[in-house]
């Protein structure tokens, strides 16, 4: 009897060990890609959860981090696709979480596998895909181009890449359009690389010369080719193609329906615009010389700089690498420079300028570039505080080159065109209208050289877009003199360490001006969904 209630526990024993086993195995790998399908709950609504699952891409039209001081990758995701999705969550509700995967296919299988809500990746619905998942409306049209290198003689037409390597990624909408290609010109020679590889890798074997050609989606190549100034697109490749995002098999018909709504709103109301403007309106304006200039000087003399550079950021707030964009696009950072109109140095700063900032010599690199940098942080100051970033930058920026009289020149006059005068994309039309005298007469400061002036705004762009890719971001313990202690304060502390130093001559600074978060161009800071078209009633 003793034996048998031994054995009668034992087994009740062992019989919950198992089943607790198959419960913390079920809970321990819940939110995995290895979750049990028996086990998985069903997808419910952004409404419901108050959340909504994105899948993405890690690349320059989807989604990226841009290393900022003091921050890790999950909080300084940025890119196209992140902040179109960031919107529509904001437009459901719901706090949005971003699931990012490493290939095409993997995205695929992950929406298929109902992991999120959307797929947020500039999709093509082919109708392979149609019969798998529902879609949005589309909202960007893509169009591949064939991608070579500048050095060999340019390609004119498909049959030049009879017998060449061309390069695509695995499983891809660019390896199916090679493959469709290859009834056109049999003898192309398929180089398919892992469905992991990055843009940059991609770009890189065509670079280094392991295969002639790719295929490049033309926005993607138009964010890249600033890093890769050796490569050039030849000739567009098949059918421009609309892009969109597709739905879980599981994803609710509320989700779905809204993000109609969605589209039509951020259309009709100039978001859409703006936002693809933020990525992709200044790209084209950069040579492939220009790219090549700065790389290089980023090797030779950007070291020498870069400490005074550090330096202006813990001073004003501004992240370094845009301050370096605008030495860079001043003198190219060459402490020297002089122009004919006067202004001088490596911030190219006018006399006037100079003496407000506390700048004795113009032609030292670092009492410029410090001089300069609180010019800059003092325009973004004035300008009006309900302009979000990077408008606000943008904005001061183009005072920076022409006066803050003609900012609100153009502004106003923007809002007399009926734009926002508070983004930089109607802005800067109002802008090249500054030499005109039918609006130039009736502005306060007159004639202006507003095309200059887009230009200077669209350059440092680029410049702060290729620094922002290559450098890092200057972290604390990486300071020049100054450690910050409480930046809502504003107050700064020196270390034992430089309380020891001799002090250094030069600039004697005026009191450091409060610190926001410092700021960044390609931070994602997004604009209401519901911004209006036109410019508040009253400019200020």
């Amino acid at each position: 009897m003793k034996r048998m209630r031994r054995k009668i526990i034992i087994g009740s024993l062992l019989t919950a060990a198992v089943a607790a086993g198959f419960v913390s195995l079920g809970f321990g790998v819940r939110e995995t890609t290895y979750e049990p399908f028996w086990l998985r709950m069903p997808l419910k609504a952004p409404r419901q959860t108050g959340e909504v699952i994105f899948l993405t891409l890690r690349g320059p039209t989807t989604t990226q981090s841009i290393a900022e001081a003091g921050k890790g990758p999950d909080e300084t995701q940025t890119g196209f696709e992140h902040d179109l999705a960031t919107l529509f969550a904001r437009e459901l509700g719901a706090a949005p979480k971003f699931l990012v995967y490493s290939s095409y296919p993997a995205l695929l299988a992950a929406l298929k596998d109902n992991r999120g809500h959307v797929a947020v990746a500039g999709l093509t619905p082919t109708p392979e895909l149609r019969q798998q998942f529902s879609f949005s409306p589309s909202y960007k049209l893509l169009q591949h181009q064939l991608i070579y290198r500048v050095a060999e003689p340019k390609p004119k037409a498909l049959n030049a890449l009879a017998g060449k390597r061309v390069a695509v990624i695995a499983e891809t909408p660019a390896h199916d359009l090679v493959r469709s290609l290859t009834g056109e010109v049999p003898s192309i020679v398929m180089d398919v690389l892992p469905a992991e590889t990055t843009l940059d890798e991609l770009l890189t074997h065509i670079e280094s010369g392991k295969s002639d050609f790719s295929l490049v989606d033309s926005f993607a190549f138009q964010v890249a080719k600033r890093v890769h100034p050796d490569l050039a697109s030849a000739f567009n490749v098949g059918r421009e193609s609309k892009i969109a995002w597709a739905f879980s098999p599981q994803t609710d018909f509320e989700t779905q329906q809204t993000s109609a709504a969605f589209f039509d709103k951020i259309r009709s109301n100039g978001t859409l615009n703006r936002l693809i403007d933020r990525y992709y309106g200044h790209t084209n304006r950069i040579q492939a010389v220009d790219s090549e200039a700065i790389l290089e000087k980023m090797q030779s003399v950007l070291p020498k700089l870069r400490p005074y550079f550090h330096e202006a950021q813990q001073l004003t707030g501004i992240d370094w690498r845009v301050l370096a964009a605008i030495g860079y696009q001043e003198s190219h950072w060459e402490p020297l420079a002089t122009s004919p109109t006067g202004v001088r140095g490596l911030m190219m700063l006018t006399e006037d300028t100079a003496d407000r900032m506390g700048v004795k010599n113009r032609l030292d690199a670092r009492e410029s570039i410090l001089g300069g940098s609180r010019y800059l942080a003092l325009l973004r100051d004035t300008v009006p505080v309900r302009i979000q970033e990077p408008d606000r930058t943008w904005l001061a920026l183009a005072a920076y080159n022409q006066g803050y009289g003609h900012l609100e020149d153009a502004r106003i006059l923007t809002k007399r065109l009926n734009l926002n005068a508070d983004v930089w994309l109607d802005v800067k039309k109002a802008y090249l209208k500054l030499r005109e005298p039918e609006h130039y007469e009736n502005l306060k400061h007159g004639t202006a050289r507003g095309d200059e002036a887009v230009q200077f705004v669209e350059n440092i762009r680029n410049y702060s877009d290729i620094l922002t890719k290559l450098e890092k971001p200057l972290e604390p313990e990486n300071g020049f003199d100054l450690m910050l202690s409480d930046t809502e304060m504003g107050r700064t502390e020196t270390t034992k360490s430089e309380a020891a130093k001799p002090k250094q001559p030069g600039l004697k600074l005026p009191k450091p001006l409060p610190l926001p978060p410092p700021v960044n161009l390609l931070s994602p800071v997004l604009p209401p969904a519901t911004t209006p078209a036109a410019a508040p009633a009253k400019l200020q």
